[in-house]
């Protein structure tokens, strides 16, 4: 009597883990609300080129382009820009969810584009709930 009690209490243990985790690793859909956008600031630097001024902001927006269709939003026309030498910030539309920010950092830390290292400086959404209604840059 005693073994059959022992097996249904792992099996139970084990479901409940399993659901617990399945909840944890599972991907989520969340509604974006109108109006939200995501800013990002990157601070790019070009190895092995002979002038990585001249090709930093090329592959930079690259990257950016590349990175932004796992997320499914747009850049916003004319708010790539740079900030400082080799510091460079965009706005995307709409405004990504915590699931997105964690993928669209990951991407554009990646080195997919050879010779070219990114930091993510920053990277913040905001929604109109926050009270923020701040025009296209």
């Amino acid at each position: 009597m005693r073994r059959p009690l022992a097996w249904l209490a792992l099996a139970a243990v084990v479901g409940v883990g399993v659901l617990l985790l399945r909840a944890e690793l599972m991907t989520v859909e969340l509604e974006t609300p109108e109006g939200s956008f995501t800013d990002v600031v990157v601070a790019a630097e070009v190895k092995q080129e002979d002038d990585p001024d001249a090709v930093r902001e090329e592959m930079t927006r690259g990257l950016v382009s590349t990175c932004r269709l796992l997320v499914n939003a747009d850049v916003v026309a004319e708010s790539f820009r740079a900030v400082e030498p080799g510091v460079f910030a965009f706005r995307l539309r709409p405004g990504l969810d915590e699931f997105d920010v964690r993928e669209l950092r990951g991407c554009l830390s990646d080195a997919r584009v050879q010779h070219l290292l990114v930091d993510v400086l920053h990277l913040q959404t905001v929604t109109s709930a926050d009270g923020v209604d701040a025009p296209d840059r």
